[in-house]
């Protein structure tokens, strides 16, 4: 009998198709719609928008074939997180779950996930990343994945060491633009504008920056300084790449004509650094 089924088997040859059963793993979670805006739920970033340092960045995503179990229970964990260009995590890993009974009428429904991303302040500019991921409970599936977005601004030149950079003059608070000529007149309001970076850091990205500053006479002889002009200590979950200083100085009216010497001193308390930059300013 097992002889014959067989040569029956064979009489078909190629001819013979068998029935294909449909497997319960064709069904595999998956990650949908992951989308970066500049509102909550609006639509995808527009190619050529770019977010600026201390923007809010809103990104979403959406749950496919999840498993509906007992009593139409849907039980999803995800995480999100998102990082600088350099792969610094920028904000802590949120976690978000869901966990819900579902009808009838929602068999289409996509489950999404939501995160409000603000960018530091003082973030570089650079390719930003998401990362993300979604796991069903019920299954034991996850699914992952990455989006982009750009961010601008204006960044700093790292350092090993404790350093100052972009020092320049302007002519007033509001000037994006420092002087080609650096001169001014007796009783002026000088403006002064830089960066320090390189210091080191202390538990939790604490960082323990001050400058002083300093007017040279023509001659060398001091005539002005201030020690501490600005102090900045501070912790944060994101390591600031950079301390900004800006202030002013009111050039007295009876000063002599002659080229002047600004002296900027920083130090780093954590790091035991110290270093200057100097930049000469003429009186007419």
């Amino acid at each position: 009998m097992l002889q014959a089924f067989i040569a029956s088997l064979a009489a078909l040859g190629a001819a013979a198709v068998l029935p294909v059963v449909p497997s319960l793993d064709a069904q595999t979670l998956k990650i949908a719609h992951a989308v970066v805006s500049q509102s909550e739920d609006g639509p995808a970033l527009e190619n050529g928008a770019v977010f600026q340092p201390g923007e809010v960045a809103f990104f979403s995503f959406q749950v496919e074939n999840y498993k509906i179990g007992p009593s139409d229970k849907v039980q999803l964990t995800g995480h999100i997180q998102a990082f600088d260009g350099k792969g610094t995590a920028i904000v802590p890993r949120d976690e978000e779950a869901i966990g819900t009974s579902v009808g009838e009428e929602d068999k289409n429904w996509k489950p999404k996930l939501r995160l409000q991303i603000q960018i530091p302040s003082i973030a570089p500019p650079g390719s930003y990343k998401i990362r993300f991921d979604v796991t069903d409970r019920l299954s034991r599936r996850t699914a992952s994945d990455t989006v982009s977005f750009p961010v601008g601004g204006s960044g700093v030149e790292p350092s090993a060491t404790l350093a100052i950079r972009n020092f320049a003059f302007y002519r007033t608070q509001e000037d994006t633009n420092p002087l080609r000529i650096v001169a001014y007149r007796a009783g002026d309001m000088l403006w002064v504008r830089f960066d320090m970076t390189g210091y080191k850091y202390g538990e939790q990205n604490a960082i323990d920056v001050t400058y002083d500053v300093a007017v040279l006479a023509p001659g060398g002889k001091q005539l002005f300084a201030q020690e501490d002009a600005a102090v900045e200590k501070s912790q944060a979950f994101y390591p600031q790449p950079r301390v900004p200083g800006s202030f002013n100085l009111s050039l007295q009216s009876n000063m002599s004509i002659g080229v002047y010497t600004l002296v900027v001193t920083a130090r780093d308390g954590i790091g035991n650094q110290k270093t200057e930059a100097r930049g000469d300013f003429r009186v007419e």
